[in-house]
């Protein structure tokens, strides 16, 4: 049985680009050769673009009606490097160029969801894949001679459940619907 980590009657939801199978597998891989046994489960592997938190089912309904329309850029990024945070000791994989049309579409996704009563975070947006936590390994410095190209064209409405094994994340819309 999985339970949300968010109160009772809330759901714990986030946005994030949802990789098919074959980016899957490659990030899986990167992660397996650099963090070892502390990598994310393969299944969990995703780029969040705007984390929404404990969200009641009023809020959500909203989300989704501010969201009903928007437009996905076609774009396609290309994770060529490892990055790391050293205060929450995250191995994460990236881009030495991030497109701008991401960094736009963040920015139209928050201004939807301020018209109903959602605050952003303060920190800017990193476009970045989580790859390990508690990572005490070294960090690849150079780029990716193979980077993992992906197409993005959609975005994913994802809900964080817990369970004894860990979190898993489930995704419960896209869009543009299709």
């Amino acid at each position: 049985m999985s339970l949300s980590n968010a109160p009772e009657g809330q759901r714990r939801l986030f946005l994030a680009l949802w990789p098919e199978e074959s980016e899957r597998q490659q990030m899986a891989k990167l992660a397996a050769q650099v963090a070892g046994r502390r990598q994310v489960r393969d299944a969990n592997l995703h780029l969040t673009l705007v984390f929404l938190g404990a969200t009641t089912p009023d809020q959500l309904a909203a989300y989704q009606t501010a969201l009903a329309d928007v437009a996905i850029p076609n774009l396609e990024l290309a994770l060529d490097r490892y990055g790391y945070w050293p205060q929450p000791r995250i191995l994460w994989l990236g881009s030495n160029r991030t497109p701008p049309e991401l960094y736009e579409l963040v920015a139209e996704l928050h201004r939807r969801l301020r018209g109903c009563g959602f605050v952003p975070e303060r920190r800017a947006f990193q476009a970045h894949i989580t790859l390990a936590r508690r990572f005490n390994g070294s960090v690849p410095t150079e780029l990716l001679e193979m980077p993992v190209r992906w197409q993005v064209n959609e975005i994913a409405l994802v809900e964080s459940l817990s369970s004894p094994e860990g979190s898993r994340y489930e995704v419960v819309r896209r869009w543009p619907e299709g």
